[in-house]
């Protein structure tokens, strides 16, 4: 199985995030797109304004149910 590993904040998450990932699903030949959502974004100056558990709630939404891609905490 080729799995790869999205790794960002998420925060909150958006189409720009779901296009990423479908177009190295598709041009990577991946059967699966991790999303990993950070704890401290190395991109940012300031903390995540919505907590861990609603970013993965936010994530649980967009991916609604894509097979291919997966949340992983």
């Amino acid at each position: 199985m080729r799995i790869g590993l999205y790794g960002g904040s998420f925060d909150p998450v958006h189409y720009g995030h779901l296009w990423v990932a479908e177009e190295a699903r598709e041009k990577l030949q991946l059967d699966q797109v991790r999303f990993i959502p950070t704890a401290v974004s190395p991109l940012k100056a300031r903390p995540a304004s919505a907590s861990d558990r609603q970013r993965i709630e936010m994530l649980e939404l967009a991916l609604g149910g894509n097979e291919n891609f997966v949340i992983d905490d």
